[in-house]
């Protein structure tokens, strides 16, 4: 009966969420929730608890929550070590670059013509370290977006797998791969984690019940190109980036697929106060302006193509580090990443008469430039080609300016600040065009909400936001559908940081979090994702001059997770951290076996782990 109880409120939370919010329509995500109401019953050991001083306990097992690739049950299949590198001293913006060739043995099947290629991303660290982003590039196209954890004295190990079958044109030719995993040794600052960096492919052969995937005839990077430095742009202006492109003359489908990643500055962008109000608040709290809402814009030969509303992704230093270890926020270790088509604009992109670009921007509310320093993005092109050229007009285009409004208020003596941001956002463009597959006429809109509320007390040092990012995003081919992405991305955080610059003082914060996105991609499987966090955690500081360092704290995070994809398989999870430690681990669904739970001698129990403490 508890277990029963705990369930059926869970499921009246995450529905009382959902309302209002008609993106992801409740049959689409009934089989989710249904699929976490039949949780199974646990079964688990506690183990000897693990402490940061303790060199002989085996080191703590860290992950993102993620669905595995989907595999052939049977058939056969070949692995291939990539990648062996060691990221330590000297590695900051010293990308590993290493020949890539494709898999020769029968067992991996064709080459090119595989069912599915699964990577395999296991890296491990000793010591203290900052959370670093990084990046795997395979033709100076970027396939993985992935960060580190802060890991423990004793030794953190990650792994974390997935699909890049959409990139088999790729995979199908030599090319150069690398990897950014920028890292800095200074013992001056106590950083002394060095990330040892494992990365395998598998690949599968195709079966009967599993064929050949059907993945793109080319891929063009959308990337600075360089051969020794990361491929993704830094954007810092109003300008984005800029690739000049050329598509085949026989192109019949071509879409954009972007990865981007908020910065210094703009790492918490959804937490960045509007210029309006920042008056009201202190230098010295140290709050960052140009407002919360954010928009990356793709631009085809200066003309907008379509938008993304990204995913905050917090990485496992975010807002409190005690909350991120072992359990890391959704996307840290493997970003999502979003969808144009721009095959709308291939009468634009394939005419003659002059050279063709496409621009990359990431747009906010501040003003010249309108973002902060910086974002981090790159992108390619989806290309599928037919065998003559393809011709066609623009039909429709209608891109009204963004909807967004700003308004707040302030308390007598500037106790209270609220501020309250809405914006909203349709497009759609329409083309006729002619192919060697007849002609078609191709569709893509957006419809796209957002929602920000934040509530400041103590000059900024407290905050509350609550942030609804929510859309739907659709293209048609000659009325079929070929991408469909309906998505929910609330968070909410409240973060106190009032006794900050106290002797031995500290700050702590609570996040909710949910990422939900039903995702029919032009490429691949289609997939339902429905994932809900609750963290909390505080941390204590030393007195150092200047640069202070966290001695201690606690945290503890709450996930369920629940996925199901177009062939029926499905991925459910249960999972609980505190302190340091693992709390409980639950799996089910029939893709169990890829993604099984953290190993029982990992278990603490109920109590969690001796929480984060450090000798300085």
């Amino acid at each position: 009966m508890v277990i029963k109880h705990h369930i059926l409120s869970f499921l009246l939370l995450n529905l009382r969420a959902f309302r209002g919010l008609a993106q992801v329509p409740p049959a689409e995500l009934a089989p989710l929730l249904a699929g976490l109401s039949r949780k199974p019953s646990p079964d688990l050991e506690k183990r000897v608890p693990l402490s940061t001083d303790d060199n002989t306990v085996a080191p703590l097992v860290d992950l993102q929550v993620y669905a595995p690739p989907a595999i052939p049950a049977d058939g056969t299949s070949c692995s291939v070590q990539l990648l062996s590198h060691s990221f330590g001293d000297g590695s900051f913006n010293e990308p590993v670059v290493v020949p890539y060739t494709p898999p020769a043995s029968s067992a991996c099947g064709e080459i090119g013509k595989w069912s599915v290629i699964a990577l395999n991303l296991t890296v491990h660290c000793a010591g203290t370290q900052y959370d670093r982003l990084g990046e795997i590039y395979l033709g100076h196209v970027e396939i993985w977006r992935t960060s580190s954890a802060e890991p423990t004295k004793t030794g953190t190990i990650w792994t974390t797998l997935k699909d890049v079958t959409r990139f088999t044109p790729l995979f199908a030719v030599k090319n150069d791969l690398m990897m950014d995993f920028s890292n800095i040794i200074a013992p001056e600052l106590l950083l002394d984690g060095v990330f040892d960096v494992t990365l395998t492919a598998t690949f599968h052969a195709p079966t009967k019940q599993f064929p050949t995937a059907k993945t793109p005839d080319a891929i063009i990077p959308l990337s600075n190109l360089s051969p020794t430095l990361p491929n993704f742009f830094t954007i810092a202006d109003d300008a984005g980036a800029t690739v000049n492109v050329t598509l085949p003359e026989n192109t019949v489908e071509a879409y954009i697929e972007i990865l981007c990643s908020g910065n210094s500055a703009e790492e918490f962008w959804y937490s960045n106060t509007p210029d309006e109000f920042i008056g009201a608040f202190p230098e010295s709290t140290g709050l960052i302006g140009k407002g919360p809402f954010r928009e990356v814009q793709t631009l085809v030969d200066g003309q907008l193509a379509g938008v993304v509303w990204p995913y905050g992704v917090i990485y496992t230093g975010g807002i409190t580090p005690s909350n991120w270890r072992p359990l890391v926020s959704y996307g840290a270790y493997d970003a999502p990443s979003y969808w144009v088509d721009v095959t709308p604009f291939l009468p634009t992109l394939l005419s003659k008469d002059r050279a063709h670009n496409i621009t990359l921007r990431v747009v906010g509310q501040g003003v010249s430039p309108s973002i902060n320093s910086n974002w981090f993005v790159s992108g390619c092109i989806h290309v599928r080609t037919g065998t003559t050229k393809t011709t066609g007009k623009m039909t429709a285009y209608h891109a009204p300016q963004l909807l967004i409004t700003t308004t707040g208020r302030v308390s007598a003596g500037n106790e209270t600040v609220t501020t309250s941001i809405t914006a909203s956002r349709e497009f759609m463009v329409e083309s006729e065009i002619n192919t060697s597959e007849g002609k078609k006429t191709i569709k893509f809109s957006q419809s796209l909400s957002y929602s920000n509320i934040a509530r400041y007390a103590n000059d900024g040092w407290i905050q509350w936001v609550n942030q609804t990012t929510a859309g739907t995003v659709v293209a048609t081919h000659q009325g079929v559908q070929m991408l469909r992405d309906a998505f929910d991305y609330p968070i909410q955080v409240f973060s106190n940081y009032s006794l900050l610059t106290e002797e031995f003082g500290g700050y702590g914060s609570e996040i909710h979090q949910t990422y939900t996105r039903a995702l029919s991609g032009p490429i691949g499987n289609a997939e339902t994702i429905h994932s809900v966090q609750d963290a909390r955690g505080e941390i204590g500081m030393d007195n150092w001059p200047g640069l202070r360092h966290a001695i201690n704290g606690t945290g503890s995070t709450n996930q369920t997770f629940a996925y199901i994809n177009g062939r029926g398989e499905t991925y459910f999870r249960d999972i609980k951290a505190k302190n340091d430690g693992w709390v409980a681990d639950t799996v089910w669904g029939t893709l169990r076996g890829g993604n099984p739970p953290v190993p029982q001698n990992q278990i603490f129990g109920a109590n969690g782990g001796p929480g984060f403490r450090r000798a300085v």
